[in-house]
């Protein structure tokens, strides 16, 4: 993806508009490597408020052992509910926590910065010892995309989670916590 972290963040600057609340945190991490969990939080909860202030009732948060948090699922709205949330939590998300969000995920997740998502999940379940040395992308990808749910490894343990999850897969299950938010 990059040389370093540190460049990876100034390419990711140079492609669009960064919040100033998270360019702040984004150029701390330029020259430090990492985001501290205060500021993280932080960018967490400026996004909570955003969305209480919106009018939502709650805004539940789920914490990965790596200290990765994503939004849990809703209870299913109407269609313009659901339009509206998408509206809000995106706009919410821009200001406060979708580029820190990005940035934390490669930190926690992708630390060499490897291009390719899957072998950056690989990667990240050897460091955490969750699949056996031998464990390889060509099988995670098989495993993955297989239709039958069947991996050899347990999927909803949340330190492999938060090793997919910090590189872009997005997974959930119906016994995860969900938030009402009307």
């Amino acid at each position: 993806m990059a040389a370093s972290l540190s460049e990876w963040i100034e390419q990711r600057e140079s492609q669009g508009n960064i919040a100033e609340s998270q360019k702040t945190i984004l150029d701390k991490a330029k020259s430090t490597g990492e985001i501290s969990t205060s500021d993280y939080e932080k960018a967490w909860s400026d996004y909570r408020q955003c969305m209480i202030d919106k009018g939502y009732k709650e805004i539940k948060l789920i914490k990965y052992p790596s200290g990765l948090y994503v939004e849990a699922g809703n209870k299913q709205g109407t269609t313009i509910q659901e339009s509206r949330y998408s509206d809000d939590s995106t706009e919410c998300g821009d200001e406060y926590v979708a580029d820190v969000q990005d940035v934390y995920g490669i930190i926690v997740g992708n630390p060499n910065l490897y291009a390719d998502q899957a072998q950056a999940v690989v990667d990240c379940l050897h460091r955490d010892s969750l699949v056996p040395k031998d464990y390889t992308v060509s099988r995670f990808n098989k495993e993955f995309s297989g239709t039958d749910g069947n991996t050899s490894f347990d999927m909803q343990n949340l330190q492999v989670r938060s090793c997919l999850v910090s590189n872009g897969y997005n997974v959930g299950y119906a016994t995860d916590d969900t938030e009402q938010l009307w």
